[in-house]
């Protein structure tokens, strides 16, 4: 767990940059939750709620008169006790009689219904809940006008009891000529307390506030569907910062860099879409854009690390496959031919060869068939016809033909397919007679480009790097993971040739960049000549 949070996001822009990349993770949850509780929400059958208020006067009235406290001096218990009265099962019978709905039962009243006592007031708070719009206020009313006489009967029943009986022995004392006595005053006196309370409690419950409707509290579809949305927005943060935490694959170009401590010779943005659904390559259909600015600096980063062209043999490899390895070096070896260098591309990828879908050409003959006699040379290397850096800066002035006696044929490239695809492509890579080929190559071109399988899912590139001039790597950033990092670095230490540096993949060049070399082209193509202002 560790190695997950070994690279923390920590500024603003290290969690927006999460965000977008999880952007399905954080969308989803929400909108199908949004649409879930909206959809259960209108499946479910009306009800409404009304509400009315008891006012319950507080015991200590009657204890500052009488010096008798019903209550035990805890109001909070007093009201809290007669809401459980209220609940009583007697007095549900009584609202179900009272109400006059049909079908209404007293355990239909207790369930329909809720009695609360507030905490910081007098009042306690009956409410009704029914499918109902006219009988949900009706019966809350009755519940509050039953509760208030059922209140008064049950306080004034044991007053009235006890009445009754100092009654009687007042009367047995007046019988017996003890009117004068002190027990006879005393008894009179208690009379007239309890007479009091009595009075008191038979009011101490009153309808304060009747309900006058009820309101709609289900189905309530938007209001739901805002609250699924919001909740599946935290699920959908959680889960997509749980599932970055998780995940292995290295998206720090500084952890890359860190890893294989070898220079970076440049950073490759992703083909768009249309380019790759066509297989087409920058370098050829958008040699004037942007990204094609960045094969440009390629191939200067190879020339101040290969100054003076000792390395002519250049194999180029990846960790894993889908790394952009054979985009990458299709477009350095058009920006290399534009650059008035003889270049042959060869393609020793034979478990999965590529180069000849990128230019459109036939995988056979090819450098298997050249090794195996079947082909001659001079057959299998397909010329690709590419404007020369004279030629392209023509074009990028308006001017379509030749400058200096230069023309575009000059600035070819040769591909050499993979060709027939052996059965053991691994014992053919260690071929004198391919191995042979390559040497030719290297005689006639100034630059033999090499594209071998990946690195670590065979042993072929291991072979083939003691026989080439020079090896750089090819990593796509958002795909490798960590633990095949580290192990594609020592390997590319083990390499015997001349490690010149890798190329990041799969980068996004930010919009300040792009407007500035855009402004820069629009300036160099768009400054018109003396020619030109003479005619406007």
């Amino acid at each position: 767990m560790t190695e997950a949070f070994s690279d923390r996001p920590t500024t603003v822009a290290d969690y927006l940059a999460i965000l977008r990349r999880r952007k399905w993770i954080v969308l989803l949850p929400p909108v199908a939750a949004a649409v879930a509780a909206f959809a259960l929400s209108s499946d479910q059958s009306p009800l409404y709620r009304a509400s009315a208020q008891v006012l319950v006067n507080p015991p200590s009235i009657v204890s500052a008169i009488t010096n008798v406290d019903p209550s035990s001096g805890d109001p909070n218990r007093f009201l809290t006790t007669q809401a459980s009265v209220a609940r009583a099962p007697e007095l549900a019978a009584r609202v179900a009689a009272a109400s006059g709905i049909p079908g209404m039962t007293p355990d239909r009243v207790l369930s329909e219904s809720n009695v609360t006592p507030s905490t910081d007031s007098d009042i306690i708070e009956i409410s009704v809940e029914d499918g109902n719009r006219e009988a949900a206020p009706r019966l809350a009313n009755t519940y509050a006008k039953q509760f208030t006489e059922f209140s008064k009967e049950r306080a004034t029943k044991y007053i009235d009891e006890a009445l009754a009986s100092l009654q009687t022995r007042i009367t047995s004392l007046a019988g017996h000529g003890q009117a004068d006595s002190p027990l006879y005053a005393t008894l009179i006196q208690q009379q007239g307390q309890l007479q009091t309370v009595g009075k008191l409690m038979a009011g101490n419950a009153n309808l304060l506030t009747p309900a006058a409707g009820a309101e709609k509290i289900r189905p309530r579809p938007k209001r739901n569907a805002i609250l699924g949305f919001l909740f599946g927005s935290v699920v959908g943060l959680a889960l997509a910062f749980l599932a970055e935490a998780l995940d292995r694959r290295v998206r720090n170009e500084h952890e890359i860099d860190q890893a294989l401590g070898i220079p970076l010779l440049a950073r490759i943005p992703q083909p768009s879409r249309a380019l790759q659904k066509t297989d087409g390559l920058v370098m050829l259909q958008e040699s004037t854009g942007a990204q094609a600015e960045t094969f440009r600096k390629l191939r200067t980063s190879l020339e101040f690390v290969n100054p003076d062209g000792a390395a002519r043999t250049i194999m180029v490899t990846s960790p894993v496959e889908r790394e952009g390895k054979s985009t990458t070096i299709a477009n350095l070896a058009v920006a290399l031919a534009r650059g008035n260098r003889r270049v042959a591309l060869v393609d020793l990828d034979l478990r999965r060869p590529y180069l000849n879908r990128l230019f459109h050409i036939s995988g056979r003959p090819g450098i298997t068939d050249v090794a195996l006699k079947r082909a001659d040379l001079s057959d299998a290397l397909r010329p690709i016809a590419i404007a020369t850096g004279i030629q392209e800066r023509a074009n990028l002035n308006g001017d379509g033909g030749a400058s200096n006696g230069r023309t575009a044929s000059e600035g070819l490239l040769h591909v050499l397919p993979a060709g027939t695809i052996p059965p053991m492509a691994g014992e053919m890579l260690q071929d004198e007679r391919l191995l042979g080929v390559l040497d030719e190559l290297a005689t006639r071109f100034d630059v033999v480009l090499i594209d071998a399988p990946p690195l670590l899912a065979f042993g072929d590139t291991m072979t083939l790097s003691a026989r080439v001039d020079a090896i750089f790597a090819i990593t796509r950033l958002g795909r490798v993971q960590r633990p095949i990092l580290h192990e594609f670095a020592r390997q590319l230490q083990t390499c015997q040739s001349n490690l010149l540096g890798y190329v990041l993949t799969g980068v996004e060049h930010s919009e300040s960049y792009r407007y500035m070399y855009e402004a820069y082209e629009y300036y160099a193509r768009g400054t018109p000549s003396a020619k030109d202002k003479e005619r406007v």
